[in-house]
Parts: structure tokens; sequence; C-alpha cells
């Protein structure tokens, strides 16, 4: 029953699978396992209707939803009809936890700065709401000019690539 060349349909309709996978964000997996077919009959009759798997994005089969992502070092979630969410889909947790700390989402041009230089620190303690980027930029100059005062008194050297502590 339903084999190979026997013209029994077994993925749902093309208007259906267009609006199940495109529309409401179903993985291929999950439609498949919804009409009781293979991922594989599902990819097939999208490469037909001509959608084809992104690499990366929240149709990717890439994304890891069990394991917590990073980018550049920071903690990211996805959400992907987040104001502030990059390409991916993906926000990273420090605009989450300022967004919750002042009750709105921070403009791109409000940088958030991690006062410890811990990315990973997303506490609410450690994350300073930078009013533009040029105030962003100043906070990072002042803390090279104090590593330069401390470097110059002799209280911290330099050796082997690694900054130390005399």
């Amino acid at each position: 029953m339903g084999g190979k060349g026997s013209g029994i349909r077994k993925a749902p309709p093309d208007e259906l699978l267009i609006r199940l996978y495109q529309d409401e964000r179903y993985s291929s997996g999950q439609i498949a396992e919804k009409h009781g077919i293979t991922r594989t009959t599902v990819c097939r009759h999208l490469r037909r209707l001509g959608i084809t798997r992104p690499e990366s994005g929240s149709n990717s089969r890439n994304r890891n939803f069990h394991k917590k992502q990073y980018k550049h070092g920071y903690p990211i979630t996805f959400l992907p009809e987040h104001p502030r969410a990059i390409n991916t889909g993906y926000v990273y947790d420090h605009v989450l936890v300022i967004e919750k700390e002042i009750g709105r989402t921070p403009k791109s041009n409000e940088p958030i700065h991690h006062i410890d230089y811990d990315r990973m620190n997303c506490n609410p303690n450690n994350l300073y709401l930078c009013k533009s980027n040029r105030e962003h930029q100043l906070l990072h100059r002042g803390i090279e000019k104090i590593v330069q005062d401390l470097f110059l008194k002799g209280i911290i050297g330099f050796r082997k690539g690694k900054y130390y502590v005399v």
C-alpha cells in the first residue's frame, strides 16, 4: 500500500505543506511526524516546490534547542519575533536582562556594557546601558587609560603575551 510508484501520495497537499513549513514554521521533521511520513519525503516535496532548507535561521535543522547558544562569547536565546533578534532569530541575553530591568527594549544605538568585561556575566549589576555608541567607546578607552597608568606605575606588567599584577 502506497509504495513507490503506486500513485498514492503520502505527503500532505502542496498548499498545506507550504503553509505548515513557511507560515506556521513547522520543521520538516514535525510535518513528517504529524502526517506519518518520513522527513526525507517531506524534504523531497519541498525541493520539488523550490523550497530549500536554509543553513541557518529559524527553519534550520542546524539549530540546537537543547544547548545554550553563544555568539562571539555572548550567551544568546532563540526569540525570532523579538525586535532585537539578529538575522538567525537569536537575541543576546544581556539585551533581555536590561530589557527586564528598564521595562522596555533597548534601542540598537544603546550599547550594553559588561562592567567586569565577562561576556557570560549577564547579572543586572554587571550591565550598564549606555546612552550612545560614543559613551560605550569612552568606557573602553577609560579602562585602557587605567591599564596604561597601572603599567607605567609598575603595578602591572606584561610578559609572554599576557598582562599580570606585579
